[in-house]
């Protein structure tokens, strides 16, 4: 809410880059949007781009979502023509842009001609200019789907493409959040969400080290970015104009890797969920970026040496509001280690009919003996409701083989608490079994040793 008399601060929304698993920025948005948040200008650079013309496409954070849930990832994967292939000198890229234009675009509602249109904010896509080796900002009455699709364009796994006798590509190896562009526009007040990985550790592995050059590039810029950032602070403070505030909304830990949501090891349904959760933990407190302190801590995420995933998913029905409905909650859960430290975290959903709803507030609890709490909080209907869900099982091997958890006594808090049994289907535990999967720097052995031990931290023995 604005205070009556004085001038309303023009805020900027800057979408920062991060591949396909920015369905990430999907839960942010809909976490900034139940907070009435309006921005006069949106900014996408790389994976950002696909949250920006969304937005400006006229879609609205929820249904944002949504589309992210339903979104077939085999659409992606569009081949070059056999010829690409058959030289090195041949070689434009690994695949194809095609399925992104024909298959993705349309599934996420990206229209061209909306965003041409559209006057409720201003939006700007970041691209490379890779013939001038230049960023430009191209804004939404005059972005093509040429420039859309190069902007997510990185070189070896996409080909650049050819704008007014240009090339074009992704703008993240020069410049991944341009705050620049949002202080052009007059912003005052600059929110980025950003997901690019940003921990101590070198990994081996040529994905890993590949990866490792983008969040160089992309860290090394947003610090110079902030930078700069201080400097017109400075020249404002001179001027006796306030100073441009700085929110940045970031995971706690690295979002995995593009190649794990394609490979269904995470899905966009946690990647929503884990979005939303830590945009509600920001909004609680609103702690703005202090300028005081070191550029490059801006994006700092902690590391874990071992990270441990599996989901899950219970249905059945419940009373809200005076109505039977369908309920299906869905919980993914990541055990950590952090030298000798081990962490647990869940991120939630719950489906209420055909309507999905993140969850905040997430708490996992290991009660011992096979015991384990999970709670969240959700909004339905504008009303805040509890979760409370207590999960069994008596062995590690029961989570490995999916027979675990088969079902969960569930306590929903809301207008009128109701207790009710919620079920597990055998095929999603099978499913939930084949996926569950541990990250490590080490050997297939070594980690299934590593899985045991941090599967046995639930049992709280």
């Amino acid at each position: 809410m604005e205070t009556p008399g004085k001038p309303k601060i023009r805020k900027s929304l800057v979408l920062a880059g991060g591949g396909v698993r920015l369905a990430y920025h999907a839960g942010v948005l809909t976490a900034l949007e139940e907070e009435g948040l309006d921005f006069q200008h949106v900014d996408g650079t790389s994976g950002g781009i696909f949250g920006a013309a969304m937005l400006a496409s006229g879609i609205k954070a929820e249904e944002c979502a949504e589309r992210w849930r339903k979104l077939e990832l085999k659409g992606f994967l569009a081949m070059m023509p056999l010829q690409n292939y058959t030289g090195r000198y041949r070689l434009k890229a690994m695949g194809s842009t095609e399925g992104i234009r024909k298959k993705i675009f349309p599934a996420l509602g990206i229209q061209v001609e909306k965003i041409n249109a559209q006057q409720a904010f201003e939006t700007t896509f970041n691209v490379c200019n890779f013939s001038k080796k230049t960023v430009e900002a191209v804004s939404n009455d005059r972005v093509t789907e040429d420039h859309l699709i190069a902007g997510m364009s990185l070189p070896i796994f996409m080909p650049a493409v050819r704008i007014n006798g240009d090339w074009y590509t992704d703008a993240v190896w020069i410049k991944d959040a341009n705050m620049t562009e949002a202080v052009n526009r007059g912003a005052d007040e600059i929110w980025l969400v950003w997901c690019i990985g940003n921990t101590a550790e070198y990994l081996n592995g040529f994905f890993n080290q590949y990866v490792h050059m983008i969040e160089m590039s992309a860290n090394a810029g947003v610090s110079t970015e902030i930078d700069e950032l201080r400097r017109v602070n400075t020249e404002r403070e001179k001027q006796s104009l306030n100073p441009i505030v700085l929110h940045i909304i970031k995971p706690e830990f690295p979002l995995p890797l593009d190649p794990d949501f394609f490979l269904n090891r995470i899905d966009a349904d946690t990647l929503i969920n884990w979005g939303y959760a830590d945009a509600k933990r920001y909004l609680e407190n609103q702690t703005p970026f202090d300028f005081s302190d070191a550029s490059y801590t801006a994006t700092l995420m902690k590391n874990a040496d071992t990270v441990l995933h599996f989901r899950q998913q219970f249905e059945g029905k419940a009373s809200l509001d005076g109505k039977q409905e369908k309920i299906i909650i869905r919980l993914s859960i990541f055990i950590r280690k952090e030298k000798e430290k081990i962490s647990q975290e869940q991120f939630a959903s719950i489906q209420i009919g055909e309507k999905c709803i993140p969850g905040y507030c997430n708490q996992l609890s290991p009660k011992g003996k096979g015991i384990v709490f999970s709670e969240f909080d959700f909004l339905f209907n504008g009303k805040l409701c509890h979760v409370l869900l207590e999960l069994h099982f008596s062995s590690v091997w029961e989570i490995q083989w999916g027979l675990a958890f088969k079902s969960a006594k569930a306590k929903l808090q809301a207008e009128i608490s109701s207790e009710f049994i919620l079920h597990q289907p055998a095929l999603s535990r099978i499913k939930n079994a084949f996926y569950l999967n541990v990250k490590a720097e080490t050997g297939w052995f070594a980690k299934q040793r590593l899985k045991k031990e941090l599967l046995k931290t639930l049992l709280n023995e």
